[in-house]
């Protein structure tokens, strides 16, 4: 496993599954706006956009860099949904009230986004609490995601979308990082029946995935075995180890190898 780059998420970092599941959420909303930071201490403070960008931050082209909206702005145009991301010690920190304090004001429907992935947050009643944070930031309400668990995910954000008012939604699983001593298997491409299309990594940037034409290849080294690409390879050829386990054993799994 590779350590972090700046400006780049790593291969298997819950961010980068965690914006994949919003952006396919609301995709077909119009007006909807994702702002915020999907970076971490490691990678630096990134644009959502960047977390799916071949070449990260650095690469990101300026018309995707939407900035959280001001309430009251004359020139801003309307905004039915607003998605706004932050990490968990941004909304921990104690002047998140300030950062924070104008949700109501970002969108009719407006989902704070707290990617709780580092090692503080690890444990259920920190979890909890960073939950109970949110709701004193002016949350409605609060539901804990595996941002891996991609049905789930669309399911409870469909019904968020719907739903007037400020939403938190925790995202929460380890860092990659976190999993350097027990890494989980790699997935593997069948390089007999790729055809080479370039959705997985179109989609996801994975710095694990390499285009060697005609087929696409995984750096097993860099592999974190998060499965995302799998969720988006229309031939199917991409096999993961872990096809037979529940998205909760995956998460499971996961959270095992961090120990």
């Amino acid at each position: 496993m590779h350590s972090p780059e700046r400006g780049i998420l790593c291969a298997g970092c819950p961010h980068r599954a965690a914006y994949l599941a919003l952006k396919e959420a609301t995709r077909r909303r119009r007006g909807h706006v994702i702002c915020g930071n999907v970076g971490c201490t490691a990678t630096g403070e990134m644009y959502p956009a960047a977390a799916t960008c071949p070449g990260g931050m650095e690469k990101l082209l300026p018309r995707y860099r939407q900035e959280v909206p001001a309430d009251g702005a004359p020139e801003a145009p309307a905004r039915p949904v607003c998605v706004h991301l932050a990490s968990d010690v941004e909304i921990a920190t104690d002047d998140a009230p300030e950062r924070f304090g104008n949700l109501a004001g970002e969108g009719e429907v407006t989902i704070l986004a707290a990617l709780a992935s580092s090692k503080r947050f690890l444990a259920r009643e920190a979890i909890e609490q960073l939950g109970a944070r949110m709701l004193e930031l002016g949350a409605d309400t609060v539901a804990v995601l595996d941002p891996f668990d991609a049905a789930r995910c669309a399911e409870e954000l469909a019904g968020l979308l719907d739903t007037p008012g400020v939403h938190g939604v925790i995202f929460a699983s380890p860092c990659t990082q976190l999993q350097r001593a027990h890494p989980l298997d790699p997935v593997e491409v069948d390089p007999y029946m790729c055809v080479g299309c370039h959705r997985c990594f179109q989609i996801t940037a994975c710095p694990a995935l390499s285009f060697a034409p005609p087929v696409y290849t995984v750096d097993p080294e860099r592999c974190a075995g998060c499965d995302l690409c799998c969720n988006y390879c229309r031939t199917r050829v991409i096999y993961t180890p872990r096809a037979r386990m529940s998205p909760a054993e995956r998460a499971g799994a996961r959270r095992a190898a961090c120990r």
